[in-house]
């Protein structure tokens, strides 16, 4: 694995702000009030309290608090989870409680537990002719973890611990929230141990009485007479069953979904775009970012519009969503909260999700155990030897949890391939214009999967905690064959505009969809002995073009996120490669002063009046701009990290 090295200091390169980020610059959209007013404020906070008749007050933070920091309104210790320690959002607005309600299972899970065979050689919840074969495997050639053999012996004695307990406190019942693709901003935050107690009764034949999805995808595969799925349960009480085995709880895990896509982030363009990190994968992969990638790297499921795609959650394939489901085993598991015959909807996001199976990067290969296939289940010692032990600390519902400090987030691109436009002879090769002419659909998709305020109120902070790197290789340009180096400029556009994650953008020879294509983002410099590398018999060499990554970094970093947005915009058409047409376009002064205005036709967004969203702003859209009468903020004299805010009826915008 080789790291390019793209400036001086590439840990300095990922991480610049400009002046304006910082807070120290004038927004001109923000309006200031005159000194007299400033000193009869501040005159009125020293006495106690203003007077000012129609004014409004309210505080807010200024600046998140660094990881490991505490809010000195909350206690600064990690509290234990006590059983009963949930968290459930129902839709926006509507986050606490038991979600939808208690759902009751079918069967007793106390009563079930005494049905668990000692040797795990059967499974009520999984035909025998499925099960018998992954059994016989296990029991012959039993997996270690942390120096120990974990047997089906011992899965099965997990199992009874965990169906004779009750993790939720609910006297059996579970909380329950249904994740659909026609709602948004469904969150079910709930530890290891309860996650695991709901996958026991699943594998035992149990259900809830509306039906589950994880029951639903276990009778759809067996039918399918697929196994990966059985590996990869297994797989995650076996891991468990070693991490857990005092009794704790585990660490929590946070699914959500976000509100619906829009074009908000037009309002963001004057953000200053920040050096990505690339890593090269030319070759076999070590540890990338479908591997787990470094603590605080959301892994990026490039995914259809449901997480596990064509595979129907069964069996590993030659596309990476449908295979990081099986090595991704929460992932899978939480597919008890949809219904028994749909699928997770996308986007969604997980956070605190581990791989628990080996070996899964995204290259691979003509030949092998890794032909056509994204990831192989090892013939032994298949379990995750180096899962992430890393955690951080997430304050929800005013307490602090630890959750593993990794993200899942599946999210969609536009699919180049639809409407048959493009023949895959061109497309492998970005020979197609109708390749170039959807980055604004892509960059709305983008924005909505990893802009943390599109998430719950409650567990927007949790998201930022967590997710500091995004990573992701081809997205867009896999079998849904976009244009790779089209795809990496809009990845890297729409990432600058969230205004905290640092991209890590992984390149690879082999990638596990559409080999061979991603070489072209190597330009002259590196593109043809890519493609020589990746055997890959229908990309041409002769395509590679001259601008490469670096000469696109060198070319936008530190520049307005509108110039590249406007590159986008008029990128020219092929034989050209992307590269090579924005390397040699330059925006007009006109271009540049023309506002760029969401559909809403508000250049303030849809929402009102607009604050700075980074550092030291906490992103702030009041709810309303009324016949244009606006909000006006100042600092707090004795703490800047704080400010008073009031509706000026005399102001306007």
């Amino acid at each position: 694995m080789v790291q390019s090295p793209l400036s001086d200091s590439e840990a300095e390169g990922g991480a610049l702000l400009s002046c304006a980020h910082r807070g120290c610059g004038n927004d001109p959209q923000t309006p200031y009030v005159g000194a007299w007013w400033r000193h009869v404020l501040r005159t009125g906070f020293l006495l106690g309290g203003l007077a000012t008749v129609g004014v409004v007050l309210s505080v807010i933070r200024l600046q998140p608090h660094p990881i490991g920091v505490a809010d000195l309104s909350s206690s600064s210790q990690l509290q234990a989870v006590v059983v009963g320690d949930f968290y459930m959002c129902a839709s926006f607005g509507n986050c606490g409680g038991e979600g939808e309600g208690l759902q009751s299972w079918r069967q007793s899970p106390a009563l079930l537990a005494t049905t668990v065979d000692p040797s795990l050689s059967y499974l009520q919840g999984i035909p025998n002719n499925v099960f018998r074969p992954v059994a016989d495997h296990w029991q012959s050639s039993p997996p270690s973890f942390s120096g120990a053999t974990v047997t089906l012996s011992s899965i099965a004695s997990f199992m009874r611990e965990l169906l004779s307990s009750d993790p939720f406190g609910t006297g059996g019942s579970v909380p329950y929230v249904t994740f659909t693709s026609e709602g948004d901003g469904q969150a079910v935050a709930i530890t290891q141990r309860q996650l695991a107690f709901i996958v026991a009764n699943v594998l035992m034949g149990n259900d809830i009485a509306s039906g589950n999805g994880l029951s639903g995808a276990i009778t759809r595969c067996a039918n399918k007479g697929a196994k990966a799925f059985v590996y990869s349960l297994l797989s995650l009480l076996a891991v468990l069953s070693q991490e857990l085995h005092h009794g704790g709880p585990g660490h929590f895990l946070i699914a959500m979904r976000p509100k619906g896509k829009d074009d908000s982030w037009k309002t963001r363009l004057d953000t200053t775009l920040v050096k990505p990190y690339i890593v090269k994968e030319l070759g076999p992969a070590e540890s990338d970012f479908m591997a787990g990638g470094p603590p605080g790297q959301a892994l990026t499921d490039i995914a259809g519009t449901v997480v596990g795609g064509g595979a129907a959650l069964c069996d590993l394939a030659n596309s990476q969503d449908e295979s990081l489901v099986q090595f991704y085993s929460e992932v899978l598991a939480f597919a008890f909260f949809v219904p028994s015959e749909k699928m997770l909807p996308v986007p969604w996001t997980l956070l605190g999700a581990r791989r628990y199976m080996a070996t899964l990067t995204g290259e691979s290969a003509s030949s092998g155990p890794y032909m056509n296939r994204c990831g192989h289940i090892a013939p032994t010692n298949w379990l995750n030897e180096v899962i992430s032990t890393e955690t951080a600390n997430v304050f929800v519902n005013g307490r602090w949890w630890n959750v593993n400090d990794h993200a899942f987030v599946a999210v969609a691109s536009k699919c180049s391939a639809a409407g048959g436009q493009c023949p895959n002879n061109q497309a492998v090769n970005n020979l197609c214009d109708d390749q170039r002419r959807h980055s604004e659909e892509d960059v709305n998709l983008w924005y909505q999967a990893f802009e943390s305020t599109n998430y719950p109120e409650p567990l927007q902070k949790a998201f930022r905690t967590v997710v500091r790197r995004i990573g992701t290789g081809p997205w867009g340009a896999g079998v849904w064959f976009g244009d790779s180096q089209q795809y990496f400029l809009t990845v890297w556009l729409a990432t600058s505009l969230l205004k905290g994650p640092v991209l890590d953008y992984y390149v690879y020879d082999h990638f596990c969809e559409n080999p061979g294509n991603q070489c072209f983002v190597l330009g002259s410099k590196g593109c043809q002995s890519c493609i020589a590398q990746s055997l890959a018999t229908n990309v041409q060499g002769s395509r590679c073009g001259q601008a490469d990554l670096e000469t696109m970094i060198w070319r936008f970093s530190g520049k307005q996120a509108k110039e590249l947005y406007l590159a986008l915009q008029n990128v020219g058409q092929p034989p050209a490669q992307v590269f090579d047409s924005a390397s040699a376009w330059l925006p007009t002064p006109g271009q540049l002063a023309t506002p760029v205005e969401p559909s809403s036709g508000d250049a303030f967004g849809p929402s009102g009046w607009q604050q700075p969203t980074s550092p030291p702003y906490l992103g702030t859209t009041w709810p309303s701009n009324q016949n244009g009468r606006s909000t006006q903020c100042m600092p707090m004299l004795f703490d800047r990290r704080r400010q008073i805010c009031w509706h000026n009826p005399f102001a306007w915008r």
